[in-house]
């Protein structure tokens, strides 16, 4: 059953929105100058972009609050062109506040904004292809893996999602009841709005998707970098889940620093050497050491035994 207070926002989009003309010609041509910026057809200020992203998002997306349960895992990785287990879990987790001036721009953080990267695993094994491939190793490297758990209840928007609703294609990953609290809010929109209007919601989810699925090129992170933001602006929202570029349809997940901090708790380590890189988000990988956190998080390594 589709929440009150979504139809309530809904039901007040469409009175402001049904009345405006042809929408779905104005968001096209919103969408057609920041892909002209992101291929450097186009010169826009940054003031542009963020005016262009926040109309986008605030009038025709209709965003529903994601809770991800107590005791859900995450591993995030770091990659090292020389052997090395990182003896800090703050090294390994996220750049601190008093650090943040070497913070470089990312897919989902501006410049000097430190955020959490992370993906979602599910077994032991599960999700370290997915860590390799969106930390960029190499053959040769060596990987220290960080595993996490939550331990108090985080919520997340998911960008994008009902580019996937509409083409009744349910992410691997997201539970049932999820995903049809989605398609409530979808079918309650078409009905809702004019065509129009539906149309205009379609082309920016569907956008939104889109740049998030692709490698990093021309302008593109000067757009993406601002999504982040925009989608958590809420104080009790924690973060935003994507699917992996690297790794096609896997969730990845990025985190206020807060929320790390206060709502994860980091359980273990381990390092790994990439033997083989086969594509496809495909490796194999020698364990090499695993890692006790202890009370003043230090990692305490010891060899890998066969």
């Amino acid at each position: 059953m589709l929440r009150q207070n979504v139809k309530d926002l809904i039901d007040a989009k469409a009175v402001e929105l049904n009345s405006e003309g042809d929408l779905a010609a104005y968001v096209s041509s919103k969408i057609l100058m920041l892909n002209d910026y992101i291929d450097q057809k186009r010169e826009l200020s940054e003031q542009q972009v963020d005016e262009i992203l926040s109309e986008l998002a605030g009038y025709f997306t209709t965003t529903l609050d994601m809770p991800i349960d107590v005791g859900s895992k995450f591993l995030r990785a770091r990659t090292y062109k020389v052997v090395h287990c990182e003896e800090e879990v703050s090294e390994l987790s996220h750049i601190s506040e008093e650090n943040k001036e070497i913070v470089g721009l990312g897919r989902l953080n501006k410049e000097k904004q430190p955020i959490y990267y992370g993906c979602i695993y599910f077994t032991d094994t599960d999700g370290l292809n997915v860590a390799f491939a969106e930390s960029n190793s190499e053959v040769g490297d060596t990987v220290n893996i960080l595993r996490s758990k939550t331990i108090k209840e985080i919520k997340v928007r998911f960008i994008g999602i009902y580019n996937y609703v509409h083409r009744q294609s349910k992410p691997w990953f997201l539970l049932p009841n999820m995903f049809d609290s989605f398609t409530e809010s979808y079918e309650y929109q078409e009905k809702m709005y004019n065509k129009s209007v539906f149309m205009a919601c379609l082309l920016a989810d569907a956008f939104f998707a889109d740049i998030l699925r692709r490698k990093n090129s021309g302008n593109l992170y000067k757009v993406t970098s601002k999504l982040f933001k925009i989608f958590s602006d809420s104080e009790s929202i924690d973060g935003v889940i994507y699917t992996s570029v690297k790794s096609e349809g896997d969730p990845v997940i990025a985190l206020k620093p807060s929320t790390v901090d206060s709502k994860i708790e980091h359980a273990s380590c381990d390092c790994y050497r990439i033997t083989n890189d086969f594509g496809y988000a495909k490796y194999r990988a020698l364990h090499t050491h695993t890692g006790l956190i202890n009370a003043e998080n230090k990692i305490i390594w010891a060899e890998k035994t066969i």
